[in-house]
C-alpha cells in the first residue's frame, strides 16, 4: 500500500499541531505563577500587627513596572532620591522610625521560585495611604 499525498499532508498538519501543543505547554509552564496569603503561618504571623523600629536608613519606593502585590517596596539601606518616571522614592525612613505590617503573602512562579513578602501600609506627605512591601529574608530583618 502506497502512501498517499493525502496522508502525508494529515502527518504534517498532526505534527505541526503536536508541536505548537507542546511548545505552549512549556510557555505555560514557564509562565504560572501564584500568590497566596500566608498572614496566618509562622513566622509570619509574629511580624504582623506590631509596630517594629527600622534598624536602618530605608526609603519607600514607587516602581512603574513592580506588579507583584504592590508598585510601592520598602528598599534597606538605601537613602537614595530617585525621581525618574520609572522609579520614585516617596518617602525615607531613619533609623528608630516605626513601620507596621498587617499581611504576608507568597509568591511563586517556576521562572524564579518561591519568595514571601510582607505587606506594610503607610501615608505618604501628601495624605495618600500607599500599601508596600517588603522582601522578606528571615536573617536580614531591618527591624527589631
Amino acid at each position: 500500500m502506497a502512501i498517499s499525498s493525502k496522508t502525508i499532508r494529515y502527518g504534517v498538519i498532526t505534527i505541526g499541531f503536536l508541536g505548537i501543543l507542546f511548545f505552549a505547554a512549556i510557555f505555560a509552564f514557564i509562565l504560572y505563577k501564584s500568590k497566596k496569603d500566608i498572614s496566618n503561618e509562622e513566622p509570619y504571623v509574629s511580624f504582623l500587627n506590631k509596630p517594629h523600629q527600622l534598624k536602618t536608613v530605608s526609603t519607600l519606593r514607587w516602581h512603574k513596572d513592580n506588579l507583584r502585590f504592590s508598585h510601592y517596596s520598602l528598599e534597606v539601606n538605601d537613602d537614595s532620591n530617585y525621581n525618574n518616571e520609572d522609579v520614585k522614592s516617596v518617602k525615607q525612613y531613619q533609623p528608630g522610625d516605626v513601620i507596621t505590617f498587617h499581611a504576608a503573602k507568597s509568591y511563586f512562579s517556576n521562572h524564579v521560585g518561591e519568595s514571601y513578602y510582607l505587606i506594610g501600609r503607610d501615608t505618604l506627605e501628601a495624605g495618600e495611604v500607599v500599601e508596600f512591601q517588603y522582601y522578606y529574608t528571615p536573617n536580614a530583618l531591618p527591624f527589631d
